[in-house]
């Protein structure tokens, strides 16, 4: 080669590292990659909205098509300062959408990641006339459910309207369309018409009978159903939250106005039929089969979540009326301080309707939100801190810890995020919920006693034995630990149940409370990821964790063995000292008992008599003799001597 052109093509590489380079390094959002739109089947109440062609997949995304992610086998070094956005939440973002993928129900796309996965349950619906095919299986299972999906799905574009910045620098939008598409395509096709929401497919009793790959999904797979005359309060107005909270994602930042008018027309549907139909009850009325995993507490939080999303996407004033005085029905006597969970939205309302508000309504709003955040900040009972640092909530936590905590942290950040748009200067409370909400995070990100990540596939310390039956390869319903005995697959992304209240956690398949997966799991880690890829000074606290976890003390009855331990020598030390106290100040009495003991004991030993008297004829002066006798062994007297007459 010439020496003029290797100067050249040195030049140009050098160009292109430096160009690289600086892109990685600056902080200033770099713009989105925008694909093409997801396809959207027409349904009946969607007429004329026609087939769009596939997406393609990002040409920059971290992961290419068909490529699963390659675990790291060794922590990660430490970096004091790294790259902006770090890498490691870049990473933690797009595992959360790989794990959505790997929860896909139906016919699998071409460009589906997670390469394990098979296409499955092509035939939902079918007992319904319908094709309910598709979706995403709800936790370690084959079951689809409506309820958590929804609460997903309105939390997920939530995340992504706030923390939009965070999804464009780690080049995720086009997996968060892939991701939100998959689920609302579905919704639209189990609300087939506007008087109709399917809200269940499958069976628990023959469901969770089955372990093994999907496959061999088992039937009946049934589809439920709640009608305008058989209603579902609930259901209804939670997916109308959800189809007007991604509508307004799909308008406002991935610029798909016409599904995002497809959205809008299922939420108005669904949320005038969540208020007309008749009787308002909860769901499980109608479809007594959900009472096994997602039974419904009641139905007005939902209409005021509905109403609120409602008016966030129209700016109808009449929407922020109903959700005042739906929530006023909850707060007859006081603020519901409630914790967030997929069944229960009140607190999310507060806060979701202090930002959307004008000045003139915001300020009770905003009260509402502030009860709830530093209620939640300072732990008030019924929530506590566990000794490591998790927020718990007790009634709440014992089944998925993680989530509640999760929740939590995505709530309050979201409030602090709005108090800074809207000009509110309590810099102190925005700084306390910016610092909750960033304690939990990395709690659930290895700052923990247990060293241990809580989102599977980042670190060697993460689970590697999640309640997933599909992820597991396994086919033995009653030995699930050693069915099999390793993960087949590692499900990348998943945010597994969490540990108890006591910090500890077992990473085995049968205790489901700490090691399942679910939908509603990742749903408010999806958008503190993308918020810390755009505002993290430091990496994830795994990336300083060497490999294996800690022996942790024992926990016997909620308690370490070596407190117990503590507490018994302490008592025993306590006891011996409170006596020896009681003693001192008794001293003068306890003399004196002493004596009167010891003169007692004399007198007992002393010989005992007996007097009888004689039977013999009384004598002139009318006396009789006596004998004095002394009572021996066995009770029986000796006679000892006369002693002397007695007159009677």
């Amino acid at each position: 080669m010439r020496p003029s052109l290797r100067l050249v093509l040195v030049a140009a590489v050098a160009l292109m590292a430096s160009a690289v380079s600086a892109q990685e390094e600056s902080p200033v959002p770099q713009p989105p990659v925008t694909p093409p739109p997801a396809p959207v089947t027409p349904t009946p109440t969607s007429p004329g909205v026609t087939a769009q062609p596939p997406p393609q997949p990002s040409t920059t995304a971290p992961f290419s098509p068909n490529m699963s992610p390659i675990y790291p086998k060794e922590p990660l070094p430490t970096r004091d300062s790294p790259s902006f956005p770090d890498p490691e939440y870049v990473k933690l973002l797009d595992y959360m959408f790989l794990f959505y993928e790997a929860q896909r129900s139906g016919k699998l796309p071409a460009d589906q990641r997670v390469t394990w996965r098979n296409d499955s349950a092509l035939s939902d619906g079918r007992d319904a006339g319908l094709d309910l095919s598709g979706g995403y299986y709800d936790a370690g299972d084959y079951m689809k459910f409506i309820f958590p999906l929804t609460f997903t799905m309105t939390e997920t574009c939530w995340g992504a309207l706030e923390f939009w910045d965070g999804y464009q620098l780690a080049n995720q939008t086009h997996y968060l369309d892939q991701m939100i598409r998959w689920g609302m395509d579905w919704l639209i096709k189990a609300h087939p018409n506007d008087n109709t929401l399917y809200v269940q497919v499958g069976l628990n009793e023959v469901d969770n009978n089955y372990w093994g790959p999907d496959t061999g999904i088992p039937l009946p797979r049934t589809s439920f159903k709640v009608t305008n005359t058989s209603p579902g309060t609930d259901v209804m107005a939670d997916a109308a939250a959800a189809f007007a909270s991604c509508s307004m994602l799909y308008r406002d930042k991935l610029k798909d106005t016409t599904y995002a008018s497809t959205l809008q027309t299922h939420a108005t549907s669904l949320f005038q039929l969540a208020e007309t139909a008749r009787p308002q009850q909860a769901y499980q009325k109608v479809v007594p089969a959900v009472v096994c995993c997602y039974e419904s507490s009641g139905f007005i939080d939902e209409l005021a979540w509905g109403a609120a999303w409602m008016y966030k996407l129209t700016q109808d004033a009449s929407f922020a009326t109903k959700a005042d005085n739906y929530i006023g029905q909850l707060n007859t006597r006081s603020v519901q301080i409630n914790t967030i969970t997929w069944d229960d939205k009140s607190s999310l309302v507060y806060i979701l309707m202090a930002g959307a508000t004008p000045p003139a309504l915001r300020t009770k709003w905003q009260g509402f939100a502030q009860q709830y955040a530093d209620s939640v900040a300072a732990g008030d009972k019924p929530n506590m801190f566990t000794e490591g640092g998790l927020f718990y909530s007790n009634g709440n936590s014992q089944q998925d810890s993680a989530v509640v905590a999760a929740n939590a942290a995505f709530a309050l950040q979201i409030l602090a995020n709005n108090m800074n748009a809207t000009g509110n200067n309590d810099r102190e409370r925005i700084e306390k919920y910016t610092k909750f909400a960033l304690s939990q995070v990395e709690y659930l990100l290895g700052e923990n006693p247990e060293r241990t990540p809580y989102v599977v596939g980042v670190h060697p310390n993460s689970p590697a034995n999640p309640h997933s039956a599909p992820a597991s390869g396994g086919t033995d319903i009653n030995n699930i630990n050693s069915s099999p005995k390793e993960e087949r697959w590692t499900l990348y992304g998943a945010l597994v149940g969490g540990p108890d209240k006591n910090d500890r956690f077992l990473d085995e398949r049968d205790k489901w409370e700490q090691s399942e997966v679910a939908l509603d799991y990742n749903a408010p880690f999806n958008g503190l990821m993308a918020y810390m890829v755009s505002t993290a000074t430091s990496s994830p606290p795994y990336v300083t964790i060497t490999a294996g976890r800690p022996d942790l003390p024992p926990i016997l009855n909620g308690m370490a063995v070596w407190q117990i331990i503590l507490i018994v020598v302490g008592s025993i030390f306590v006891a011996v000292a409170i006596g020896a106290a009681l003693c001192y100040r008794k001293r003068d009495q306890i003399r004196a008992w002493a004596a009167a003991r010891k003169q007692r004991s004399a007198e007992k030993n002393m010989p005992k008599y007996v007097i009888k008297r004689s039977a013999a004829p009384r004598n002139h002066h009318g006396d009789r003799d006596v004998e004095a006798l002394e009572v021996g062994q066995g009770g029986q007297p000796t006679l000892l001597q006369n002693v002397h007459r007695t007159t009677q």
